[in-house]
């Protein structure tokens, strides 16, 4: 009888955490996003522990799937924590997978993080981040007004911290600066927005009802080419290219930055990449 009761109730425990094994998981994905990089590492490892194998649209209940990238995941944690080549590590687990590149949530993910984690030799700075800033064109005033404008388009506090800003503050102040004429700092906001949100989409939710085309890397590649940055311009544009991000009518944009510098009328910057 005693027996029987034992194994009932290691059958029992080990349903529970078989079962409990999307609870970390998801955790650990929310953790990510609130940039606590540690106790996400914990969550995963945990969710990885319970379920080894990954999948795309994997049954959580009656009719509830989840894409689950335990492995992707890790990577992003990870290098959020500095364990940079344990990220690659990672990554590379999730490309051995397969399921990243099925996934509609994964797939931008670990493209994004391809190119970030192979990019500078440290694994800090994605290429297009990594060049020489270029004095702004706005003054100290002019932007500090600007800012604020957009802050409260957002619906947060002006005396809001930028660096705590969410992603779609970031991205619409890059918008504003871009449409001033400021690229060198509208190029800084837009690799803030992508440093906190890598994946593109048309209509994001920014908040409540308000949506917005998240373009993050043409509008880096489009600074950079009036910075005349081309190497990080080209950097992003195969970004954009490789996520089926950049807008239809700057695909002429690819071959201006291929000229490498070299000025005519084939790579014009202002007739190759026009506003999307």
């Amino acid at each position: 009888m005693i027996r029987i009761l034992t194994t009932v109730l290691m059958l029992a425990a080990s349903t529970a955490s078989a079962a409990n094994w999307y609870e970390h998981y998801e955790k650990g994905v929310r953790l990510i996003e609130q940039g606590r990089a540690d106790e996400a590492r914990e969550a995963l490892g945990a969710a990885l522990a319970a379920r080894p194998a990954e999948g795309v649209q994997v049954p959580t209940g009656p009719q509830q799937y989840i894409d689950y990238l335990p492995h992707l995941y890790l990577a992003i944690a990870s290098q959020m924590a500095g364990g940079v080549e344990h990220a690659r590590k990672e990554l590379a687990l999730a490309e051995t997978s397969g399921m990243a590149s099925r996934s509609e949530v994964g797939r931008p993910l670990l493209v994004a993080y391809q190119l970030l984690l192979r990019g500078d030799a440290g694994g800090k700075f994605p290429r297009y981040a990594v060049y020489e800033k270029k004095a702004p064109t706005l003054s100290d005033s002019e932007f500090s007004l600007l800012r604020n404008d957009v802050l409260m388009k957002c619906d947060l506090p002006i005396d809001m911290k930028l660096s705590n800003a969410p992603w779609y503050a970031n991205y619409e102040l890059g918008l504003a600066l871009e449409r001033k004429g400021d690229y060198s700092r509208a190029l800084t906001h837009f690799i803030d927005a992508v440093a906190q949100r890598p994946d593109p989409q048309k209509q994001a939710r920014m908040y409540g009802m308000w949506m917005i085309d998240y373009y993050p890397y043409f509008h880096i590649a489009r600074s950079h080419v009036r910075l005349e940055n081309w190497q990080c311009a080209k950097n992003a544009l195969e970004i954009s290219q490789r996520l089926e991000e950049i807008p239809g009518n700057a695909r002429r944009s690819a071959s201006c930055c291929r000229c490498k510098g070299r000025r005519s009328d084939a790579c014009n910057p202002e007739r190759s990449l026009t506003q999307p």
